[in-house]
Order: structure tokens, then sequence, then C-alpha cells
């Protein structure tokens, strides 16, 4: 109750003295089922969970803006009605050109060019947002950009941790190159836990490629690179630093598509026994030599405040292959962007008038 006692407090200090006043009203919902019975890596699982966003701010100068919001949770099946509350509070600068976070906000609004091979789907469905800086330069197909996410505060039972990362894209014609990077401190306790040591992990994929976009809803995208990472845990003193060939195969037509990822190369995550998920944010299966990931997909819907997306989605890991189906979708309303609601209509869609 606190948290809407201070959203609403703000909400009437802007109205008061803001030249712009702007809210939203957001609802995600995922379901997630995994039948990874045959995998050492991971366990089989469903994951399903509601998120309802109402957020509000100012913008003054057609560049500056602060936002404040709260993120609620609601996982069905649990016997409460709230599991979990978040806080939205953020500035923003923002040009044409340049991109200026600062707080607590969305992850997939700055990052969204990072694969489940940095952020799992477990991480964007759980800890959707990130607390800390976020500065972009450039935008669309050619940007730049560096960032921080403070993710754990040392006390006597939390251990201090964070990322800071760097990512970019250079287009022209079809031709691009592009990096996701970052680097992942785990230390310890305050005051410190003789127990625990420090760890770190750093990954970079860097590729090269193909990228083609039609006016009638072809997207391909063919591309290759290199996948390397440095691992340490520092109180056991062992150090591994892998490497491997990466390829993406991505096509979309209608509103139906894949995207496919192969991973061939050094075993990654070394520490994962020991550290789990605390350590490693990114995929699980990344712990082989080689892994192919296979998503096949349909937009159901696709407009301006609601996108739904049915996936099927195929795992080749450890000589098998899981099976994993998630729907996820997305609906929001607000007085500041350009979503008027119009829908990108796909011919298949006919079907089901």
């Amino acid at each position: 109750m606190r948290y809407i006692f201070l959203l609403l407090t703000l909400c009437s200090v802007v109205s008061l003295h803001a030249q712009n006043y702007i809210w939203k009203l957001g609802l995600d919902y995922f379901f997630d089922n995994r039948e990874y019975e045959k995998s050492s890596y991971t366990d089989p699982q469903t994951l399903n969970g509601i998120w309802v966003t109402p957020a509000a701010g100012i913008t003054w100068d057609s560049a500056h803006t602060v936002v404040a919001g709260v993120d609620i949770l609601k996982i069905p099946g649990m016997h409460k009605a709230i599991d979990r509350v978040d806080l939205t509070l953020y500035y923003q600068y923002q040009t044409p050109k340049i991109t200026f976070r600062a707080g607590s906000f969305p992850r997939r609004e700055v990052l969204s060019n990072y694969s489940d091979f940095f952020f799992s789907d477990s991480v964007s469905y759980f800890t959707p947002l990130m607390q800390g800086l976020f500065w972009q330069i450039g935008n669309g197909r050619n940007y730049f950009n560096a960032w921080m996410d403070w993710t754990g505060y040392a006390t006597t039972v939390n251990r201090e941790n964070f990322f800071i990362g760097f990512s970019g894209k250079a287009s022209k014609g079809v031709f691009f190159g592009d990096f996701q990077s970052y680097l992942f401190h785990y230390a310890g306790t305050n005051p410190r836990n003789p127990e625990y040591g420090v760890s770190e992990q750093m990954q970079g994929m860097a590729s090269i490629g193909l990228e083609y976009e039609s006016d009638n809803s072809f997207k391909g995208l063919l591309s290759a690179g290199v996948f390397a990472g440095v691992e340490r845990d520092r109180k056991a003193d062992i150090i591994h630093k892998p490497i491997g060939f990466i390829s993406r195969a991505n096509l979309e037509f209608w509103g139906i598509g894949t995207e496919n990822t192969l991973y061939l190369g050094d075993h990654r995550m070394r520490f994962y026994d020991r550290y789990g998920g605390d350590l490693y944010w990114g995929t699980p299966f990344l712990q082989g030599d080689s892994y192919l990931q296979s998503k096949f997909y349909i937009r159901f819907m696709e407009t301006g405040r609601v996108k739904v997306r049915l996936n099927g989605n195929l795992h080749i890991t450890e000589g098998n292959i899981l099976f994993q189906q998630s729907l996820t979708l997305s609906a929001s309303i607000d007085n500041f962007r350009n979503n008027s609601g119009k829908a990108t209509v796909y011919p298949w869609m006919r079907i089901f008038r």
C-alpha cells in the first residue's frame, strides 16, 4: 500500500507543476511450459505470471522525463493476492541521437538486443527491471550503448552483485556487425563473511551478417561470429576462458517466423554446480559444448497497444531434443506514445475471423 500511496502523492504534485503529464497502464502475462526431463542442466517446470504496471510522470523541454510506477506480480495458483511488488522510478533524457536513463526501469526497453544467451527467459519473467544507468548514442540500426545494473546490495545476508555492459551495432545496406557484452561481479556480504569469495563472469558476442526487411512483412537475418567469455572464482583461484562459434538464422513472413541460434565450442558456466543462477543469468544449456536453439512462433495480434505471441521451441543439447511452449501477452494504454491501436493485419489472421 505504501507504494500506491507514493505513486498517488507524486501524481498530485505532478498535476500542479508539470508542463506535460503522462500516464501508462500495462499488463503482461506469460505462460511457459518446459519439458526438460532429459536434461542434466536444468529441471522441467511450468512458469506463469501476471504483471500489472501503472505508472505516471512528467516531461519538460521535450527531452526530460521523470517516471514513477508500481510493478505488481500475481502468480496464478499461489495463495496470496500479490506475490511481489517492485518500484519503477527513473529519469530519462532523450533526443533523436541520445538516450540516457538513471533509476529503476524495464530492461526490455533498453536491452532488447541481448538474447537469452545473456538473460534467460526466467530472468525476463521475474526480474524485468534493471536498476542503474543506461546511455546510448544513435538508434535503429546504428548505435552504441553502455549500462550498469545493480542487482544486489551487500547486507549481512545478501551478497553484492552488479552488471556492467556494452553493446552496439553498425549497418550499411543489408550488411551489419553487432556485439553484446557484460561483466557480472558477484562479491560478498557486509560485514565480510570469510566463507564467501569473489567471482566474476564476463561474456562477449560479436557477429557480422546480412539483415533484410521488406514492406510485405518479410524479415530475414543470417549472421556468424564468436562467443567468448571469462569465468573466475577468486577464492578457489580457478579461471576458465570459454570460446566458441555462434551463428543465427532468422526468418519471418506474415507474422509466422523462426529464430535459430547455434553454439559450438567450449563448455561454459563451469561453476554452475556451485553458484547456479546466482552467478549465471543466461540459458543453462550453454553448459554443453554444442547447443542449437530453434524458436517457432506466431504473432496472433500486433497493434500499438496489444501483442500476443505463441512460441514452440526446440532445444537440441546432450544428444536430446527438448520441447518448450510459451504464450506471452503484453497490453498497455498511455497518453504519450503514437499507439493509435492500428493493427498489423497478416493474411493468415483471416482464418480466425
